[in-house]
């Protein structure tokens, strides 16, 4: 009996623990159930947000894509801007660009015409592009007219909803319009064209992102215009200053030829007056007029070869010539081997008679020193001896001769007064009239001599010997 209630005790325990365990069991399964479904609700939540996130990312680079396209076509517009020097060509280029960076089917630069009154199509790309190339827009007509008349950047989504579009350039073209952007072409806030593109590949429609671009790429075209406007100015302005430079050089080269054989100061009065036709006529002025003469020489020039004068001529004159300019004396003529220079007052007021005075002396001493180096080589040469005379008063300077050929010179009764004077010098001297003595002042050392008689003059002439 008690092994009976022993063993029953047992069993109930033991049925006991197993409710029990069973029970746990149950709770286990129970906990265990829930967890596997609340990681099916997670797994389900992390799989949604990483679709999101996968499809942000796409959208982001697709958009990435888009932007670094952009800058791409930003770049290589600017890239042509520097190298291209040819317009037509860079017009084309941003054209090119700005198709394929739009995704376009067509693009087209419309420039207005002179009259401002219509737009020709300056670059037409897409399949009716040759086909446009003949066609005009009248401002006001169509999109493109619209913009050129208000100057306003248009997006239409839909041109056949437009009342603005003008459909027959499709039927012309054979291309049916969808979508379009079309954005004024300025230079300096001037309208001066349309830019247009058409139609995105695909069958999407431009959007404001699509228009903000296009207006970038179009404000090139107007930098390009501007540019070449620039370009073509400067050109042109180099142009002309090397015209005018090369004309300068040329009438430089003239001038100097020129002042070979005539006064420079009438050379210099033909360069500042030379759309001024000359004319004959003169004005009184005051001067001192210089002549020197070389005696024996017309005896000496009978023994020598013609050769021969022509060089000693030339070297002779080439001295005495040094010789008065270093005085700002000008040569009036060669007369054979005789000289007459005149010497005009000066700005600043100095006196041309000092100037004449110190000229002649200088000759003296010019030729003392041409013959010191002829004594061995020629020494026939040192037997010349200069007469130098010298006179101060009024005379008519001016353009003497004929309307076809003229003469710039001095003349009248003092002229002629030098001339008698130097004819009556003593070789190897310097003979001055006393109106050219009294501006001296002192300054040169001189003897009086006799008087000379001058033709048609009643009263003889007073004279003086400069040292020399």
């Amino acid at each position: 009996m008690a092994d009976a209630d022993r063993l029953q005790r047992r069993i109930d325990r033991e049925r006991r623990a197993r409710k029990q365990a069973e029970a746990l069991i149950e709770d286990k399964s129970r906990e265990l159930y829930e967890a596997n479904k609340k990681l099916e609700d997670f797994n389900q939540r992390l799989e949604a947000r990483v679709e999101e996130a996968t499809a942000e990312i796409r959208a982001k680079n697709v958009l990435l894509e888009r932007r670094v396209g952009e800058l791409a076509a930003l770049n290589s517009v600017a890239t042509a801007l520097c190298a291209l020097t040819d317009v037509n060509s860079l017009l084309a280029r941003v054209i090119d660009v700005a198709k394929d960076v739009m995704h376009a089917e067509a693009a087209s630069l419309l420039l207005l015409d002179e009259a401002g009154e219509r737009l020709h199509f300056q670059v037409a790309r897409g399949s009716a592009g040759e086909k446009l190339k003949a066609m005009t827009v009248r401002i006001g007509q169509g999109i493109a007219g619209s913009v050129a008349a208000t100057g306003e950047a248009e997006l239409v989504l839909d041109a056949y909803a437009d009342p603005r579009f003008d459909a027959s350039y499709d039927e012309h073209s054979g291309v049916r319009t969808a979508s379009l952007l079309a954005v004024p072409v300025k230079v300096k806030d001037e309208i001066i064209g349309v830019a247009e593109v058409i139609n995105k590949v695909g069958g999407a429609r431009f959007d404001r992102d699509d228009l903000v671009l296009f207006e970038s790429l179009v404000a090139a075209i107007g930098v390009a215009l501007e540019n070449a406007r620039l370009f073509d100015e400067k050109q042109a302005m180099a142009e002309e200053l090397r015209e005018a430079l090369e004309q300068e050089r040329r009438l430089s080269i003239e001038k100097e030829k020129m002042g070979a054989y005539i006064p420079r100061h009438v050379v210099d009065e033909i360069s500042r007056n030379r759309e001024k036709k000359l004319a004959l006529g003169g004005k009184s002025v005051t001067v001192t007029v210089l002549f020197s003469d070389l005696k024996g020489f017309t005896r000496l020039s009978e023994r020598m070869e013609p050769q021969r004068v022509i060089d000693f001529i030339n070297t002779y004159m080439t001295a005495m010539t040094e010789v008065i300019e270093a005085q700002d004396g000008i040569i009036d003529k060669f007369i054979g081997d005789g000289i007459m220079a005149i010497f005009t007052e000066q700005e600043g007021g100095d006196d041309h008679a000092v100037r004449a005075a110190r000229a002649g002396v200088e000759l003296q001493g010019r030729l003392n020193e041409l013959r010191a180096r002829w004594r061995e080589s020629r020494p026939e040469l040192c037997e010349l001896a200069m007469r130098v005379g010298i006179n101060t008063g009024e005379v008519v300077s001016g353009n003497i001769g004929s309307t076809t050929r003229m003469d710039y010179t001095v003349v009248g009764d003092n002229v002629n007064v030098a001339a008698r004077i130097e004819s009556v010098c003593e070789p190897g001297s310097v003979f001055v009239s006393e109106s050219c003595f009294e501006r001296l002042g002192g300054r040169f050392p001189a003897r009086r001599i006799d008087p000379i008689h001058v033709k048609n003059r009643e009263q003889p002439v007073q004279t003086y010997a400069l040292a020399t």
